[in-house]
């Protein structure tokens, strides 16, 4: 088994285009479907947002406005993820089936994105979305809770600027928790294809089993270097990061979410910086 449904939601912001190529290179490696799901806000929950302190008038002009700036951007999006579909010689369809086995489809759906990412994600092995930095979706935090808890699958988080590929290394954060390992076995698709795998075990707490993690992955085919890091006094995040520029690392594998389940928890502390800053690829799940 291989990660053959992929849901890609695009907003219609540039930055898309990153995500796009990370998923679309999955989708050749696994001969996969692959569905953007373009997202329009609902210009009325937005005109309902302003209504306390908008005059009547104003509201229903910022309905108009919003309505024809989602249809713009959408019409937009539409039209980039054609040309990109016709030059890489791939019809629309999810029945039909272009070069490399990979299919293509668009939907166009508007609501509130978390909302229509919860349903659409429980049908997909992996959401590939672009990372909540300087460039990410406006309610980015919403779209990833909605498909990390309420859809219970995997999200990879793309970076501003794309590896040359996603198979060169991975770097696996190790704690030893649920979460981790969750991650892990939704990634050995993607470990069982890279060049090199890395765990990095962090803290000096030895009950982590990092062995059994090694040979665990072994028995999957996955040859990985493990070792352990002291953070010291620096977080561990920028531990993290700055292990994953030394090994030239092309994803990054953690779970992370040991709290409550939170917006203030759930994306604190090292999750929340790594997916913050999303230097290079980052695939979570819980």
């Amino acid at each position: 088994m291989g990660l053959r449904a992929i849901l890609l939601p695009v907003t219609g912001h540039h930055a898309d285009d990153v995500a796009l190529r990370i998923a679309f290179e999955i989708a050749q490696t696994f001969e996969s479907h692959l569905t953007a799901l373009c997202l329009r806000p609902d210009p009325v929950d937005i005109a309902r947002y302003v209504a306390d302190w908008t005059a009547p008038v104003m509201t229903g002009e910022l309905v108009a406005a919003v309505e024809n700036e989602a249809a713009a951007a959408a019409q937009d999006a539409g039209r980039s993820f054609d040309e990109w579909r016709a030059r890489h010689g791939l019809p629309t369809g999810p029945a039909i089936v272009g070069e490399h086995g990979v299919s293509v489809s668009w939907e166009e759906r508007t609501g509130a994105s978390g909302v229509i990412l919860r349903d659409a994600a429980r049908f997909a092995d992996l959401v590939v979305m672009r990372g909540l930095g300087p460039n990410g979706p406006v309610d980015g935090d919403a779209m990833l809770e909605a498909v990390l808890f309420d859809a219970g699958r995997p999200v990879l988080l793309a970076p501003q600027v794309a590896p040359a590929s996603l198979f060169e290394g991975a770097l696996i954060a190790w704690a030893g928790g649920r979460e981790e390992m969750r991650a892990i076995s939704v990634a050995l698709p993607l470990l069982s294809r890279m060049k090199r795998v890395d765990v990095r075990t962090i803290g000096s707490d030895e009950t982590t089993k990092t062995d059994e993690l090694v040979a665990y992955l072994n028995w999957h085919g996955v040859v990985a270097n493990a070792a352990r890091m002291v953070p010291g006094d620096r977080p561990k995040s920028e531990v993290l990061l700055a292990e994953a520029r030394a090994l030239g690392a092309s994803l990054l594998v953690m779970g992370g979410y040991h709290h409550s389940r939170t917006r203030e928890a759930v994306f604190g502390g090292t999750t929340r910086k790594i997916i913050a800053q999303v230097e290079l690829p980052v695939l979570l799940a819980h």
